[in-house]
């Protein structure tokens, strides 16, 4: 939620000064109260769940009814408003509440609806811990990033590789305009998955490895991007490869590396992290506080064992025990780390005592093996031994997780091993306070991961104790159950929630559709593609979702499941967005309409129907299409269902539209414009209804169009459906005759529909190429080409920027009439 100012009758509220105003006289109001009110205020109209408040307002620490309750209560006497007949904010009994007054948007400043930068799977961690002592070599990481191309941090496993390459890159984040991107290696068994990763976050299609990564190179050509590739340590020198090929064709790009050795490429720079500073024990062997409090290695000790522990003390009389803690652990942040929830247990002489009996660092039979992470491995095996058998099994499941998952996902894994949700709970809260689990930063809701050491060594005692098969099943069941709710909350009003969470699931989805078809459980992986559908669409991941389909689809054909009903429909759905120029390719949509009837899945029927609808309109076929579009109508008004409406609403307008009937596919797409919680049906309703305007020369109701399906496909980050309202911005650009603006923007939103792979649909060509008729014939040859140069090394950001201001402009747009629209206006308006 970006901060606005509203006025809410005799009200002001500006949530960036944190103003609340009365008849232009300020009140004071507790700070949960405002943030409880800019909720409401952000989101005026819906329903805001109770969680949704308690998430926002209070993060995740918990928080009773009654305080909630007081705090909407204080909210209601601000406005001077009444429980029993509400003005201004509802009761939704039950569920939540809704801000019902009037309201009007105030901001002035444009916002920009797509921007350059790494998708939320790629986001650089946020700082949870501050990093001690270890400021002289993240000055020298940025120091050589400033100097050269590429570093990697190399030490032994445990030594805070990681941390400290985390710290250099938030603090060099403001030289990277196009963002630091973040990559863990660790779970990939080839670098090439890693070139994937990257192609994916670009929406570079899915080809083979030479053409990938030239595209790679194309899509960040001119971006000034810093890649961290975390835990290499695998893949080293094949992601050292990738790595050169990708420097040599981006100038602009930066890469940080973390590794246990070189990734072996032209241009490396090297920065070995040692230990940290380790306090010096006299030939007195007694040492006092404030000879020791200073060093590196007793700091972070000490600041780890004060988050759990806090009146823990660091006194004369301990410290002797403490600095040899440290020297045992050799100064190495990870085992300080673990040791530190010890501390909050037990005394540091008796923590000193049971380390002389179970760690002996030079003294392990494992041959070959670094004397350090030898080391690791027995201060993994004590940490172990202190959690409970409970723990220690949750703790060996949840290393079949990929990278991270979510409180449900443990609830269900631990549920599998037969705990009750509340010891569930209890169990993972003690795994975290041990520090063998982490809460992952920034994550909302919160999410949850294993170091990779920590996860190596669980993983080979689940193995060890032939209980990985029954840890892989329950992880599948808990994927499959995240994906089913998923497919609910894509269908209500947190959609666009639902996708930013779901972009963090792709590994887990994988693993689980890896772990379905090794098991020959085709329904369990083809309920999961199922349940994908509407994610998908929205998001527009189509490379990916092609892979699943191919990988999960072609050996179930005689299985005529429901569950093969929805895995054919994502299938379906995906074919009509992505390879809309393909007439002759077999549509799997009538088979999934026709096995969803067999099982009277309605919803799936319908949206089947619906879709398929689309593909023949898009094609011509109108009469073809035509009873299709009738059943998904009757489905939507014999259950109600305000989403089918909405498609059964846009199918019929396609047809119209196909068949050169704007007036008529007007009359359908403004019907069912607003209806359903699908923001990207919304969008492309709009999108289309602007075409509509425009086929009838209705500039000002192409540009509102337009301008509204920007602001819905960037709520969804589906930067080929804004590709389309760019593309109306150049056409109106066009009739307005800013030749150069329109040629400008055209290649934009050409390079975006190569990218993405998502061509045009047939009936929005004969405008398309009348633009591009009238652009040939106003502009010089030489004028025209440099026009198109320019836009295709233009910023997506920018480019959808420019059309927004063009829109705002040929729309004829009020102040009010935009506020109630939910848009920013272009400054200097």
């Amino acid at each position: 939620m970006g901060p606005r100012r509203y006025r809410c009758g005799r009200f002001e509220v500006d949530t960036t000064e944190r103003h609340f105003l009365h008849d232009g006289h300020e009140l004071a109001l507790e700070p949960r109260v405002f943030a409880v009110i800019a909720q409401l205020l952000a989101k005026a109209g819906t329903l805001v769940a109770r969680h949704e408040l308690l998430d926002a307002v209070w993060g995740h620490r918990y928080v009773t009814p009654s305080t909630l309750n007081r705090t909407i209560t204080l909210a209601r006497r601000a406005f001077g408003d009444e429980a029993g007949v509400p003005q201004y904010i509802q009761t939704v009994h039950g569920a939540g509440y809704r801000y019902v007054g009037p309201i009007v948007v105030l901001d002035e400043e444009p916002s920009t609806p797509a921007r350059f930068g790494p998708p939320p799977i790629a986001v650089l961690p946020a700082r949870v811990q501050d990093l001690i002592g270890r400021e002289g070599e993240v000055t020298q990481l940025i120091r050589l990033l400033a100097d050269g191309r590429a570093v990697t941090v190399l030490g032994p496993g445990g030594m805070g590789k990681t941390q400290c390459a985390l710290e250099a890159a938030r603090r060099a984040a403001p030289d990277f305009r196009d963002g630091v991107w973040f990559f863990d290696l660790a779970p990939l068994q080839d670098a090439q998955q890693w070139l994937q990763a990257v192609g994916a976050a670009l929406a570079v299609p899915s080809t083979d490895a030479a053409a990938l990564l030239e595209a790679v190179r194309r899509r960040l050509q001119g971006r000034r991007v810093l890649f961290v590739l975390d835990n290499c340590d695998r893949v080293a020198a094949r992601a050292g490869a990738l790595v050169v090929e990708l420097l040599r064709g981006i100038d602009t790009l930066r890469v940080l590396a973390t590794s246990q050795e070189a990734l072996n490429f032209t241009g490396e720079q090297l920065l070995r992290l040692p230990p940290l500073a380790l306090p010096a024990i006299p030939a007195s062997g007694r040492l006092l506080a404030a000879d020791i409090a200073g060093t590196a290695a007793v700091a972070m000790l000490m600041s780890r064992v004060h988050a759990l522990a806090p009146e823990f003390e660091l006194d004369d009389d301990n410290a002797t025990a403490i600095a040899a803690i440290c020297q045992r652990l050799d100064g190495m942040p990870l085992a300080l780390e673990l040791a530190a929830p010890r501390l909050a247990l037990l005394s540091p002489e008796q923590v000193l005592e049971r380390m002389d009996q179970r760690f002996r660092f030079l003294g392990s039979d494992a041959a070959g093996r670094d004397p350090r992470h030898r080391s690791l491995v027995r201060l993994l095996e004590w940490s172990f031994g202190l959690l409970s058998a409970h723990e220690q099994r949750l703790l060996e499941w949840c290393s079949v997780f990929v990278q991270s998952w979510t409180v449900d996902a443990a609830l269900g894994m631990a549920g599998a091993l037969g705990h009750e949700p509340e010891a569930a709970i209890d169990l993972l809260a003690g795994l975290v306070n041990r520090s063998l689990v982490s809460v992952v930063p920034g994550a909302t809701p919160p999410r949850y991961r294993q170091l990779e050491t920590v996860r190596e060594f669980a993983r080979s005692r689940l193995g060890g104790k032939g209980e990985e098969g029954r840890a892989r099943a329950a992880h599948l069941a808990a994927v499959r159950s995240m994906c089913h709710a998923a497919s609910e909350q894509l269908r209500g009003p947190r959609m666009r929630e639902c996708i930013e969470q779901l972009v963090q699931e792709h590994g887990n989805i994988a693993a689980a559709l890896d772990t379905a078809r090794a098991g020959d459980d085709e329904q369990a992986a083809m309920d999961i593609l199922g349940a994908l559908s509407l994610y998908f669409k929205a998001h527009g991941a189509y490379t990916l979702c092609a892979q699943w389909c191919r990988d999960v689809l072609p050996g179930s054909a005689a299985a005529e499941t429901p569950e093969r009903a929805r895995a054919l429909l994502t299938w379906g759905v995906l074919q009509v967005h992505a390879h809309a120029e393909a007439q002759e390719l077999v549509n799997p949509l009538p088979e999934a309409a026709r096995i969803a009837a067999l099982h009277q899945d309605w919803w799936c029927e319908g949206y089947a129907h619906g879709y398929y609808a689309l593909h023949l309109a898009n094609w011509g076929r109108g009469a073809a299409a035509e009873p299709h579009a009738k059943r998904v109508a009757a489905l939507a008004h014999q259950h109600g269902d305000a989403l089918l409406t909405g498609l059964a609403g846009l199918a019929q307008g396609w047809i119209s539209l196909s068949r050169g009937e704007p007036e008529a596919a007007l009359l359908e797409l403004n019907r069912v414009g607003e209806l359903g919680a699908d923001l990207h049906q919304r969008h492309f309703i709009k999108v289309y209804t602007g075409l509509a305007h425009f086929a009838l020369g209705d500039l000002a109701g192409a540009a509102q169009a337009w301008l509204e399906g920007m602001r819905l496909g960037a709520a969804v980050t589906n930067i080929r459906g804004i590709a389309g309202s760019i593309e109306g911005g150049a056409y109106l650009a066009s009739r307005a005759q800013d030749w150069t603006t329109a040629a400008r923007l055209l290649a934009a939103a050409a390079l975006i529909r190569e990218q993405t792979n998502v061509p045009l649909f047939r009936f929005w060509l004969p405008h398309h190429e009348s633009a591009l008729a009238a652009l040939r014939a106003a502009l010089p040859e030489a004028e025209r080409a440099r026009a198109w140069e320019a836009g295709r090394v233009m910023r997506q950001e920018e480019a959808a920027q420019e059309a927004q201001v063009i829109l705002w402009r040929m729309s004829g747009n009020t102040e009010r009439r935009a506020a109630q629209r939910g848009l920013n206006l272009p400054s200097g308006s």
